[in-house]
């Protein structure tokens, strides 16, 4: 793949994302709808970032792991309803919840089909989802946080040869950085987002963690992305009022990620010579 090629895979969603947020600003009129412009750009950002090497998914999909941008696409829908809603907009609680199940029923990747798997893919998406930002988390923390989660994980994917989801997730990751950017730039309401996210976390690391075919032990690496979430918003909940908690939450998230990307690269056996000439 051309060096031309892979900044298309990944600017032309970034470039979608922006557009949309920039065309929200101008046509949102009330703050209950303020939430829907990021979020809509999220969402049609991760169809462009999926369709520009897959193209259109269908269903069923002709591949397991489109499983991740249907199941994705169905908490999106909802999450762009909930600010319709002022009752609905609020619970964000219930919000995971849904978005856990949804996401627990409809993905199938390889060797998570048991009901214990089920249940742990469900608690992943509660936690990383209300993690990524309640009660005095801002916003461009969660993006930031959600572009180091998936920059680590697309580092992962490139280690476990899979290509696909290592530029998926790295075009995400730049969509994070530029709603970050955006956000920064003009503070916006941004609820029910953090749902889409979180589901874009954790069917990457469980994408990740199905196609790996390295031994039981390495492939644990996938789950450090995940468990830095809740470690983060927790250190930033017990040092905001020592005003370093935002800091102290980032690095979290990023100590746990070099873990994961250096546990990846030791773990990962190096090829001969010989072997290498056979697989390429």
């Amino acid at each position: 793949m051309s060096p031309i090629e892979m900044a298309q895979f990944v600017g032309i969603p970034v470039a979608v994302a922006t557009v949309l947020v920039f065309l929200s600003w101008a046509m949102t009129t009330t703050n209950r709808r303020e939430p829907m412009g990021a979020i809509v750009a999220l969402g049609i950002a991760s169809f462009v970032a999926f369709v520009l090497q897959e193209g259109i998914p269908t269903l069923p999909p002709a591949q397991k792991w489109h499983w991740l941008i249907l199941s994705l696409f169905a908490v999106w829908a909802l999450a762009c309803i909930y600010p319709c809603f002022k009752k609905w907009d609020e619970m964000i609680v219930l919000q995971a919840i849904i978005a856990g199940v949804l996401v627990s029923v409809l993905m199938q990747f390889p060797a998570q089909q048991d009901l214990l798997f089920r249940v742990l893919i469900f608690v992943m998406v509660l936690f990383v989802s209300l993690g990524l930002r309640r009660v005095t988390v801002p916003a461009w923390h969660m993006y930031l946080v959600v572009w180091m989660l998936l920059a680590g994980i697309s580092i992962l994917a490139l280690q476990a040869s899979f290509a696909k989801l290592a530029f998926f997730t790295g075009a995400m990751s730049a969509v994070s950085a530029a709603l970050c950017v955006l956000q920064l730039w003009k503070p916006r309401v941004t609820k029910s987002i953090q749902m889409v996210l979180g589901v874009i976390v954790v069917g990457s690391s469980m994408c990740g963690f199905a196609y790996d075919q390295g031994e039981a032990a390495q492939r644990m690496v996938w789950f450090l992305p995940l468990l830095s979430v809740p470690f983060s918003a927790l250190a930033y909940l017990l040092l905001t009022k020592k005003k370093f908690g935002a800091l102290a939450s980032l690095g979290t998230v990023v100590v746990f990620i070099a873990f994961a990307v250096l546990w990846s690269l030791y773990t990962t056996p190096i090829m001969d010579d010989e072997y290498a000439r056979m697989v390429l």
